[in-house]
């Protein structure tokens, strides 16, 4: 076990299964644009599962279980939201939600959110989850756009913002690590939500370009909210497992 981590530990290696996981980033981004539906089978939901690998050498810890229980309900969001049944695909965008709960968590632990000290976060947050709603309430009722289980997508919406509150309140307040990569990814994860709203009411999935944009972003984002996380945590906690960039 101890020669398998040592391998995993070497560089060249994790460089190698990270281009793999762009590979297959790329060709879920090639399947949408053609509508290759049935064969996003082999890359969506093996996304979260190579980036597993990637960090194989930090799950060592059950300080790093928010992010593992994050990437576990990434992993199955992802295979529950290509399917055609309705019920799974409502299931796996809670699976989504849940995600971006732990991951709040984690960015939580790292530098604790109080009121006084995240009133900007909490503000900008706020108006971002009333802007989304009211522009989705708008088409809806002057669009004759159907949105079917509003509840649902407004407590997804809510969780993004929850996640959205503890990053936004980290980069302002935290003075001991860069957190550039998590704004980084909060702005790829909003927009790949944005551009899935608009393919799917805006366009009716007809211009798949917007989808492979989406898959994209949402791919990138993944990557960097876990490397950065994990990082971070190693990091700020004193134990820099990563000594390298």
């Amino acid at each position: 076990m101890k020669k398998i981590i040592d391998v995993l530990r070497k560089g060249l290696l994790q460089n190698v299964i990270i281009g793999i996981y762009f590979i297959t980033l790329l060709t879920e981004c090639y399947f949408l644009y053609y509508r290759y539906y049935t064969q996003r089978i082999y890359t969506r939901p093996t996304l979260i599962p190579i980036l597993f690998l990637i960090f194989f050498q930090q799950f060592i810890s059950r300080n790093h279980l928010f992010i593992i229980g994050g990437m576990i309900a990434s992993c199955l969001g992802d295979y529950l939201t290509i399917s055609y049944s309705p019920l799974y695909q409502w299931a796996g965008l809670g699976c989504y939600g849940l995600s971006f709960i732990l991951y709040a968590i984690q960015f939580h632990k790292l530098e604790y959110v109080t009121f006084s000290d995240s009133k900007l976060a909490i503000f900008i947050s706020l108006v971002g989850l009333i802007l989304y709603i009211a522009v989705l309430e708008y088409f809806s009722s002057s669009h004759n756009v159907t949105l079917t289980k509003k509840p649902l997508t407004y407590l997804y919406a809510t969780a993004l913002a929850v996640l959205a509150t503890t990053i936004i309140n980290i980069f302002i307040n935290n003075k001991n690590f860069n957190f550039t990569f998590a704004i980084t990814a909060l702005i790829l994860l909003i927009t790949a939500n944005l551009l899935f709203d608009c393919s799917l009411y805006f366009f009716h999935r007809r211009q798949t370009w917007v989808d492979c944009i989406s898959a994209f972003c949402y791919g990138t984002y993944q990557f960097l909210i876990v490397r950065g996380q994990l990082r971070a945590k190693d990091k700020i906690m004193g134990t820099e497992y990563f000594n390298r960039i």
